[in-house]
């Protein structure tokens, strides 16, 4: 106990000198332009990637044009049915419904025991452009066991690809202080930090729940940040402040918030037997705390 307070006095006192030496090197003129050393974090210390896009680059544009979202970013309206597992519970229900505030042009059906392929052949007959399925999965509470929402599958249609996502740190709009009324507006999307030519594939997916044409008068905002291979869903209205004369944004939440982890990239529509996968997580893969995907 004595070598250990010993060591905990002297890594306190190297902290404190540190602290006294910032104060007086911010007080110095000849030190005080000197730039501040940026702190080593996991996303700066990434692994190199050869995947990792570079700005304008040809192969890339030429992929985009000869994807499947091609005709959405022509200018096709995305028209997307949500439905559930089998016997939802009421944070699945209560998920949807939110959802079905978030994603513009977006339908619920009842499951019923159908097969997902049989789903998306008959959305992609009348003229569906996404299916998105959710799952539930048991969590220990402090009475009972609850089943919350842990799953969500993501199918273009009718040519693919389909997305598996895991998800999780689910809040519903009821569950958020001081949220905002959600509008009809179509909301303006941003995609951040997807850096790579499978992070494209997966923001090109999400891009095509939403219009293209947003509507800016409603001050609607979704985003989906991608950091460390996850990705942070949020749903926002922002304002200018008259007193910030249009430089800062306010926000205001208005919900749901969760976040998902890329678990399979397939080719084509859904098909668990004999389905090509572009991208499987494999905990093989996790080489280093360092090495991420999107």
């Amino acid at each position: 106990q004595e070598v250990y307070n010993r060591i905990k006095k002297q890594k306190n006192a190297i902290k404190k000198a540190k602290r006294e030496q910032s104060k007086k090197d911010a007080k110095d003129p000849e030190k005080k332009d000197k730039p501040k050393s940026v702190p080593k974090t996991l996303d700066n210390m990434r692994e190199a990637d050869e995947t990792v896009l570079v700005s304008e680059d040809e192969e890339v544009r030429k992929d985009e044009e000869e994807d499947e979202f091609r005709r959405y970013f022509d200018g096709e309206s995305p028209k997307t049915i949500i439905t559930t597992c089998n016997h939802p519970g009421k944070p699945l229900i209560q998920l949807v419904k939110s959802l079905l505030h978030l994603i513009p042009g977006s339908f619920y059906y009842s499951r019923r025991n159908y097969d997902i392929k049989d789903i998306c052949k008959w959305a992609g007959e009348r003229g569906f452009t996404n299916l998105i399925i959710l799952g539930q999965g048991q969590q220990l509470g402090k009475s009972k066991t609850k089943k919350t929402p842990c799953s969500m599958l993501l199918v273009h249609l009718p040519e693919g690809p389909t997305l598996s996502f895991r998800m999780s740190s689910v809040k519903l709009p009821d569950e958020i202080r001081n949220r905002a009324r959600v509008t009809k507006h179509k909301p303006e999307l941003i995609l951040n930090n997807f850096t790579t030519r499978l992070g494209m594939r997966v923001s090109r997916a999400v891009s095509c729940l939403f219009p293209q044409d947003p509507e800016f008068t409603g001050r609607r905002v979704v985003t989906f940040h991608c950091q460390r291979d996850y990705l942070f869903v949020r749903h926002h209205r922002y304002i200018f402040p008259e007193e910030k004369n249009g430089e800062k944004a306010r926000l205001q939440e208005i919900g749901p918030r969760f976040t998902l982890k890329l678990k399979s990239l397939q080719t084509g529509a859904f098909d668990s037997s004999r389905g090509e996968y572009e991208w499987i997580h494999r905990k093989e893969n996790e080489t280093s705390k360092r090495k991420f995907f999107l």
